[in-house]
């Protein structure tokens, strides 16, 4: 009985194994899409039947951590394996997938991580400009950056590119990507020219990322369609003309070279342009040592604009100097709208040592309206003197606020808390409905 129990099993697995390969061939195909290209390569010697499925497969997706031994030995043994073996074979595999695939190709995607493939870089760019694509993702982290060849401008029908580690030059008969709608760019070099080139010559563009670059001064975006814009890197000048921008995150790294300097010249005048043509504007995002950079003889003045739109205002990074409060104030005057304010603080060591509550005298400020301003959100607070000041002030302006979260920076002692909350909860409240929770 056992056996024909044993052979009835048999002749059931034999039957659903001959149903799935008979389906058809873009279903196996679909099926093999969920597999990395590697794997799928790897399936082809189930039977006959899934030889060349891999190669209509809409999507590639290759990654050279898939040969990476990382974990079968030292350090530096793994990385002389790779480099040897590991990355000769990954070599070998993108070449095959780029030669040898036959359907259309919607999605291209490579990582490598362990290796440098400077040497066939190229060649894979002009291979994959024969497919045309609709989204490409290159990651390549490992050496210097990699120049992108003029064989991927030419794809006309991308509407999704990501791109890391690269340098990025323009070639002169460059027409634009006329249906590109997302671009991430991280860690790259350029030119100012060339970056303000590309993103004007894409006339269907959504969504930008500028994240880490160099080469790049002044940045130039002009884009009819953007509606979500993210700068993160060193940047001395800003000119947005984006009409349509519902969300813009900015963040400028290179704090310390600004702080000292004013913002003066034409220069100054770019931003405060910016800033007064984001009419459309929802949500704000301010980051690294851009309130600071803001601060500096820029924002001082009145915004020549209103943010009609702006709901959301988030400070990543609060340095707690008086003129940042001042610059973000100037912000507040013009957001008639803002419901939600978010602030990270970022103290310097100077602030737990200062004899005053703020690093220089108080100016006079013009209290803002924030008629509409229903939750602040406090994080990492430290119990600071000027942190329950600022605190006191936006208290003091919004006769709506239901809510104020402070969200208590770890390690910070229970007696600075205790003391800070003390002095909270006895500040006057424009809100009778205003709430003070800790966290």
């Amino acid at each position: 009985m056992g056996h024909a129990k044993n052979a009835k099993a048999k002749h059931t697995i034999d039957v659903s194994s001959d149903r799935i390969s008979s389906l058809p061939q873009d279903i196996k195909a679909k099926i093999l899409s969920n597999l990395n290209t590697d794997m799928a390569v790897r399936a082809s010697v189930l039977s006959s039947a899934w030889r060349n499925v891999w190669t209509t497969t809409p999507d590639i997706f290759l990654c050279d951590c898939k040969f990476c031994s990382c974990n079968d030995g030292p350090a530096s043994d793994s990385s002389k394996a790779f480099s040897v073996s590991a990355r000769s074979k990954f070599v070998t595999l993108v070449d095959m997938a780029l030669s040898l695939h036959k359907g259309p190709l919607d999605t291209f995607t490579i990582h490598g991580t362990h290796s440098s493939y400077h040497d066939a870089f190229a060649r894979w760019m002009y291979m994959l400009s024969t497919k045309g694509p609709g989204v490409i993702t290159i990651k390549l982290t490992s050496g210097p950056q990699y120049k992108i060849p003029s064989s991927l401008f030419s794809m006309s029908h991308l509407h999704f590119l990501y791109l890391k580690n690269c340098s990025i030059s323009l070639p002169k008969k460059f027409e634009g990507f006329k249906s590109l709608k997302v671009l991430k760019l991280k860690v790259f070099s350029s030119t100012d020219s060339d970056i303000s080139n590309l993103i004007s010559s894409c006339p269907l563009l959504d969504e930008v990322h500028l994240v880490y670059f160099e080469g790049i001064n002044r940045l130039t975006i002009q884009a009819q369609a953007l509606q979500l814009l993210k700068i993160e890197g060193n940047f001395e000048d800003l000119c947005v003309e984006a009409p349509n921008l519902v969300i813009m995150y900015l963040r400028l790294d290179n704090g310390e070279g600004y702080q000292s300097v004013p913002v003066q010249g034409e220069r100054k005048n770019y931003l405060r342009q910016t800033f007064g043509s984001l009419t459309c504007i929802e949500r704000l995002n301010i980051g690294g040592s851009f309130l600071t950079y803001l601060s500096k003889g820029c924002m001082l003045a009145k915004v020549p604009g209103v943010f009609d739109h702006l709901e959301v205002f988030c400070i990543e990074r609060c340095l707690w100097r008086w003129t940042e409060v001042v610059a973000a104030c100037s912000l507040f005057q013009n957001a008639p709208l803002l419901s939600e304010l978010d602030i990270w603080s970022y103290p310097r060591p100077e602030a737990f040592t200062r004899k005053g509550i703020w690093d220089q005298d108080e100016t006079e400020l013009q209290a803002p309206k924030l008629d509409h301003l229903i939750l602040i959100t406090l994080n990492d607070f430290m119990g600071l003197d000027c942190e329950v000041s600022l605190l006191g002030l936006l208290l003091s302006w919004a006769p709506a606020l239901e809510e104020m979260k402070i969200n208590v920076a770890e390690g910070t002692t229970d007696k600075r808390v205790f003391k800070a909350t003390k002095k909270l909860l006895a500040l006057p409240r424009a809100s009778t409905k205003a709430k003070i929770i800790l966290t």
